[in-house]
């Protein structure tokens, strides 16, 4: 990661297991999975993606100038906020350069071959699968994935992730990186997500003893490089900027950042910093925002489901004579002996 506060990229603890977890599954998870990364805003998911597109790069050379190892891009809402089914199947066949729509959208368009039709989503979604094959395309990473859910409408949320299905083929893996929605809202609408979902998350620090100590030693790196007054505000404001930015780094260094703004060029203050703290408002929805995602997240890697009953030794049963009745060892009173 490259703050802008500080001359060379942090590699804080949160950021680098992710980004490491991440960066093993692309390499050895096998084909038919489907691999997200989550997390808050400003967490560094898109820097993740980035760093993993540009070691794919050299690790995957094509073989040929007609293969294309893997496919990338940024998930863009199309309309009234939605992504549109369509919309992205079509930027898709543009990616592996179908020559039938490499060339929709471009200023040359109309230079090129417009078939009169093929452009309906069905036929849209039938090219992409078979350009996928026919390009040898083994891996699709979408950044922004959280565009894809972003409808209260349920059936229009799983239309959405059926329309990239190919994309997770039995012999093709897809990786995902955006926001906690995808794991709260959408991806356990289809069940051919569900079942193949490999979850990464990239964490915000908490309140915790190891949680506080890596803050503390982000904030003294940031120390080192900012005028502040006292030396050690910073240090002496830890749990209230641990509060502030949710734990984020992306939202700490926003603060910083604006406080060293605000201070017109002078020694940052508690006054000025306490100013630069994000609104009530903003703090809740993003705090709103991780929790839904950490439940979500709890009950993927913890099964409510009892196994036990299953790992008990079964009963054998007892073998019997053909047409012998059960037993009935169940009386309902006890048996009068008789004296005569």
């Amino acid at each position: 990661m490259k703050p802008m506060l500080l001359p060379g990229p942090v590699l804080h603890r949160n950021f680098k297991r992710a980004r490491d977890e991440i960066t093993e599954l692309l390499r050895l998870s096998p084909p038919g999975k489907v691999i997200v990364l989550v997390g808050p805003t400003q967490a560094g998911k898109s820097l993740i993606f980035q760093y993993a597109v540009r070691n794919l790069s050299v690790e995957l050379q094509p073989k040929s100038p007609a293969h294309i190892p893997f496919v990338h891009l940024v998930v863009a809402t199309s309309q009234d906020g939605r992504i549109s089914p369509k919309y992205l199947t079509l930027r898709l066949l543009k990616l592996i350069r179908h020559p039938m729509h490499e060339h929709v959208g471009d200023f040359d368009e109309s230079d090129h071959y417009r078939p009169s039709r093929g452009r309906d989503e069905t036929s849209l979604r039938l090219s992409l699968e078979l350009g996928m094959i026919a390009r040898e395309t083994l891996l699709a990473l979408l950044d922004e994935a959280h565009h894809l859910t972003h409808t209260k409408d349920r059936e229009l949320r799983s239309n959405v992730l059926q329309s990239i299905k190919c994309l997770g083929a039995i012999d093709r893996t897809l990786a995902l990186f955006g926001g906690y929605e995808l794991v709260y809202r959408g991806l356990f609408d289809s069940a051919h997500f569900a079942g193949r979902l490999i979850c990464v998350e990239i964490a915000p620090y908490t309140n915790c003893p190891d949680d506080l100590i890596e803050w503390s030693r982000i904030l003294k790196l940031f120390g080192k490089h900012m005028s502040l007054h006292p030396p050690s505000l910073l240090l002496e404001e830890v749990e209230t900027l641990l509060y502030a930015a949710n734990g984020v780094f992306g939202l700490l260094e926003k603060i910083l950042w604006l406080a060293r703004a605000r201070s017109h060029g002078k020694a940052i203050t508690r006054e000025v910093l306490r100013s630069a703290f994000p609104t009530q408002a903003e703090h809740d929805v993003i705090k709103r925002d991780i929790e839904a995602g950490q439940r979500a997240i709890a009950r993927l890697r913890n099964p409510s489901f009892d196994t036990s009953a299953s790992a008990s030794t079964p009963r054998t049963k007892q073998r019997r004579r053909p047409f012998q009745r059960n037993p009935n060892r169940k009386l309902p009173t006890y048996p009068k002996v008789s004296n005569e």
